[in-house]
């Protein structure tokens, strides 16, 4: 069963890593991803869009303050989809929302890519920071 209590499928395996709030880690996110998703058809986008939300906690969230970090959690359900969630020290009123940035802007795009290549995404605030999450189904 997931660990969703909004979304009753089977899940096949689960992953969960801590990882330290500095920019060096979005790599190391990025090799777990790889590592943990291999089998998966959209391995490349699973681990775009969770290099962003990972970007994203390590730049605008307090995840990035010593000693803190963020979590990562893979849920696949092989042949079918993966859900992956990042769990952060951000705000329980802002939500992420999906940027217009400037043409030129080099900054500003990540929740569009992930708006355009999930399947479905959202966030929400919990006691302890913020989940955001994505599915790709196949």
């Amino acid at each position: 069963m997931s660990l969703h209590a909004d979304r009753i499928t089977y899940t096949e395996s689960v992953h969960h890593r801590w990882f330290p709030g500095t920019v060096d880690q979005v790599a190391q996110v990025r090799a777990y991803v790889r590592d943990k998703l291999s089998e998966f058809p959209a391995v490349d986008d699973a681990e775009l869009l969770t290099s962003e939300l990972a970007t994203n906690a390590v730049q605008h969230t307090p995840s990035n303050l010593p000693g803190a970090g963020f979590g990562v959690l893979i849920e696949h359900e092989y042949g079918k989809s993966v859900r992956v969630t990042v769990h952060d020290g951000g705000s329980y009123f802002d939500a992420p929302y999906v940027a217009q940035p400037e043409p030129d802007s080099e900054h500003g795009r990540g929740l569009f890519l992930v708006d355009a290549l999930a399947t479905s995404w959202g966030s929400h605030a919990t006691l302890s920071g913020r989940k955001t999450w994505f599915c790709i189904e196949n």
